[in-house]
């Protein structure tokens, strides 16, 4: 009976050095394995999207919206302006290729001016091109099943053109 207490104390104990020791060892290799990795210039990105297009960062750049949907959107760059409406066949330009308007990076949003109904999701959708240095974003609406009621693009600082 004394031997099964003893025995019974001494794997408590060992249980116990290990609960307490098993983080401290698995942090320090943490520590260890972080401290071989080279350093990071900028902090990197989860989103492995390729860019789509490029405009020349050195250069003014505009940005077009042209709706060619049956219902009104709104379109806002993110810091630069408030929302600005596009009627359906209407057109919005942010920037000029004379001045430069907008500096990178550059976040634009587009999405459905009114809240959709949940029995008809209306998806937006987004066709990007490039003419020179001005962004067109011809902005298409559909139902569908799972309908995303907003889509944006992001301009890096290098210029490449990312749609979300």
């Amino acid at each position: 009976m004394k031997l099964g207490i003893v025995a019974l104390g001494g794997l408590l104990t060992m249980g116990t050095a290990l609960a307490v020791t098993g983080p401290l060892r698995a942090a320090t290799q943490l520590v260890t394995a972080q401290a071989n990795q080279p350093a990071t210039v900028e902090p990197q990105q989860n989103d492995l999207r390729a860019a789509i297009a490029r405009v020349n960062p050195k250069q003014p750049i505009q940005v077009r919206v042209i709706s060619r949907t049956n219902v009104p959107v709104v379109t806002t760059v993110a810091s630069v302006t408030d929302d600005r409406p596009v009627a359906p066949g209407q057109t919005v330009t942010f920037g000029r290729l004379h001045t430069s308007y907008l500096s990178l990076p550059l976040d634009l949003q587009v999405s459905l001016q009114n809240n959709p109904d949940p029995a008809k999701p209306i998806g937006v959708f987004l066709d990007v091109k490039t003419v020179g240095n001005e962004v067109i974003l011809g902005v298409k609406t559909s139902i569908t099943p799972s309908g995303a009621s907003s889509r944006a693009i992001r301009v890096d600082k290098q210029g490449s053109i990312y749609l979300y």
